[in-house]
């Protein structure tokens, strides 16, 4: 006999260690969407030319799209998403800032091409940034800014 979209659901919640009996009704509805949205889906395809494609402006895709953002939310509420894993398991979600990690990325392949060496890198020549940029609204005031800053020297 073949297991039911809600007995899926129960035993990959249960193996994964999230399943509780309250999460029954939601369990239910959402199943009962998906059913909804498998019935929107094969009507708006049947609105397609013969060997050709449904179009989006169909009343039904607008139905199909609405019906597919509350199963993702049901899904979430139940724990079926890897974001909303982590949240029910309590995990951090916040990773390393972007501008860090790009940041050591330049300084690795400043070191990289430097040898070593003490010799000052330019890396923005070195990524052809300045080439990328030139003639852009305020290129020329950020290069000054730049360069007042590099003679400077460390803070």
């Amino acid at each position: 006999m073949a297991r039911t979209k809600e007995q899926t659901y129960r035993e990959q919640m249960k193996a994964i260690g999230i399943y509780d009996v309250i999460f029954e009704p939601e369990l239910s509805t959402l199943c009962q969407i998906e059913r909804e949205y498998t019935r929107a889906k094969k009507a708006w395809s049947a609105t397609a030319p013969p060997g050709g494609k449904p179009s989006v402006l169909d009343e039904h895709y607008a139905v199909v799209m609405k019906l597919r953002a509350e199963m993702l939310q049901h899904r979430d509420a139940l724990g079926l998403t890897p974001k909303a894993l982590r949240k029910l398991r309590g995990v951090e979600t916040a990773g390393p800032d972007q501008r860090d990690l790009i940041s050591e990325k330049l300084d690795r392949i400043a070191e990289r091409v430097g040898g070593g060496s003490d010799e000052a890198i330019d890396v923005r020549k070195l990524l052809g940034i300045e080439n990328a940029f030139a003639g852009l609204p305020g290129f020329d005031e950020a290069m000054l800014m730049s360069e007042m800053i590099d003679a400077e020297g460390p803070a």
